[in-house]
């Protein structure tokens, strides 16, 4: 993609992305619709720059960031990568009425880190959940969860490495403000948000779903019942 000394950026403008947008939450297209002027980046030089699109679904904004190439000012042009950087996630919804108060808290603070793209933050509130959990059911609470993450690696088919580094955070992860965890990307937290997905489900939603349901039920039979 360039940018000309005219300010003609019809190359960015045509590039068509597509991203899960942070706001309406649908995997959308987007429009430029502020784009970096030529002789601001000629002065200043960055070597990364924002570009402002629109969700075509939902209108709003949304910014990602490039790297710039090369500055070719002899010949009128600046070159913007195609790789772009996804400034904000989008926000990860989940049932929390059926997780007590305290790990719904811990779970609810996890994923607005993770959506801030605050992954090594995410991992620690993920450990934190987990010990959560597992004072909540005891000792059969850790054994639980560490049968999610052998699951997870036989279904995901996850590498031994990665494996090694969830383990870490959800099992073996220290206490306090865990000095000691594995640094995560985003790679490895998109990962970690489907392991403790999983976990909060099978330990807490399913189990309070059957429940609700097993209450609606009996009120169903009650109300057949009743003149």
């Amino acid at each position: 993609m360039d940018i000309l000394h005219n300010n003609d950026c019809m190359s960015i403008v045509d590039r068509c992305f597509s991203i899960k947008c942070p706001h309406c939450g649908t995997q959308s297209n987007l429009s430029a619709v502020s784009i970096p002027r030529y002789e601001m980046l000629v002065r200043y030089k960055p070597e990364r720059v924002v570009i402002g699109y629109r969700c075509d679904s939902c209108n709003d904004a949304v910014c990602l960031r490039f790297k710039t190439g090369y500055f070719a000012v002899a010949s009128g042009k600046i070159n913007i990568s195609e790789n772009y950087e996804e400034i904000e996630n989008a926000s990860v919804s989940f049932e929390f009425s059926f997780l007590p108060e305290g790990i719904r808290d811990d779970f609810k603070e996890a994923l607005t880190a993770y959506t801030c793209g605050c992954y090594n933050a995410f991992a620690a509130m993920c450990r934190r959940t987990i010990q959560s959990t597992a004072t909540d059911l005891g000792a059969t609470g850790k054994d639980k969860v560490k049968r999610q993450l052998y699951d997870l690696k036989e279904i995901a088919q996850i590498d031994d490495e990665l494996f090694d580094v969830l383990n870490q955070i959800i099992v073996d992860g220290h206490d306090g403000a865990h000095p000691h965890l594995p640094p995560i990307d985003k790679e490895r937290a998109e990962v970690l948000l489907l392991l403790m997905e999983d976990v909060m489900h099978q330990l807490y939603v399913r189990k309070g779903q059957l429940q609700k349901a097993e209450i609606l039920r009996q009120q169903a039979i009650k109300a057949k019942k009743e003149p």
